[in-house]
């Protein structure tokens, strides 16, 4: 399981290769609004058996409000 700053922690459960995910934190570089930018400490599960790599619904939600373009 992961634990960000906040203290919260993910539990992403078991990969269907029957590894166990362990919980990370990547770097994740976007566009928004036409500009490059870095999104760090993003959680995301990995299984060390295969590489599968998954994330939660709310991060997937969150990451998804930052790449819509501002109303202007």
């Amino acid at each position: 399981m992961g634990t960000n700053e906040g203290g919260v922690v993910y539990d992403y459960g078991r990969c269907p290769c029957t590894g166990a995910y362990e919980g990370r934190f990547i770097e994740v570089e976007m566009e928004v609004s036409g500009r490059q930018v870095v999104v760090t400490s993003i959680p995301q599960g990995e299984c060390p058996g295969c590489g599968s790599q998954v994330y939660k619904l709310q991060i997937i939600e969150r990451m998804e409000t930052l790449m819509r373009p501002e109303k202007g």
